[in-house]
């Protein structure tokens, strides 16, 4: 019985540390670009690859390949 209480709050512990860490560390960076913010740049931070997506006229998303700056 003990073991498994044990076992469970290592459990528990683990989960917090992660939720912790992901909510310091975001993993997805983004800004809107452009003089009425039609364009969107999200940089991910794990992978270091930058994607860029463009609104057009009718509000439909045409978003660019991915793409490693290094």
């Amino acid at each position: 019985m003990i073991q498994k209480e044990i076992v469970a709050l290592v459990v528990g512990v683990l989960i917090g540390v992660g939720l912790i860490l992901h909510a310091i560390f975001p993993r997805y960076e983004w800004r809107a670009i452009g003089e009425n913010g039609a364009v969107i740049v999200v940089y991910d931070r794990w992978s270091n690859y930058l994607q860029r997506a463009v609104y057009d006229d009718q509000g439909h998303v045409k978003p660019n390949d991915p793409f490693k700056p290094f």
